[in-house]
């Protein structure tokens, strides 16, 4: 048996690179805040409604679009922290990106609730407590 919330963490990065909407939600908690590194305005995607908005968003912005893990594990206050490389292509641009992210998430209900987005490895190791 895995880690508490791994399965979701590993569903929604596998769910991102597969452009799969339904299984992206099947992990996600109604209530979730997702902070996007990518995010146009910044601001969270609220709720189901949010995640599909962010879908929407990945497939204006991106030609390709897909998460490597590098590793999950436990974070302090039952979280969970997911590290990774994120790989895309602007549409037109044709520009690439390759960029570490890390996400230290809440969990509800073993669903994704909440998470704090990282770009730099060391500030996720320290929020995992290392």
């Amino acid at each position: 048996m895995g880690l508490p919330g791994d399965e979701a963490v590993r569903g929604f990065a596998d769910a991102i690179t597969r452009c799969d909407l339904d299984a992206a939600l099947e992990v996600c908690h109604p209530e979730i805040e997702f902070l996007s590194m990518l995010a146009v305005d910044g601001q969270p995607y609220v709720g189901h409604d949010g995640i599909r908005r962010y879908f929407e968003d990945i497939n204006i912005a991106w030609e390709e679009w897909r998460v490597d893990i590098h590793s999950t594990g436990p974070a302090p206050n039952g979280r969970i922290i997911i590290q990774m490389t994120m790989y895309a292509r602007g549409k037109g641009s044709g520009a690439p990106l390759a960029d570490y992210a890390a996400h230290l998430w809440a969990l509800k209900d073993e669903k994704l609730l909440h998470n704090q987005p990282f770009r730099d490895r060391a500030e996720a190791n320290r929020a995992r407590g290392e």
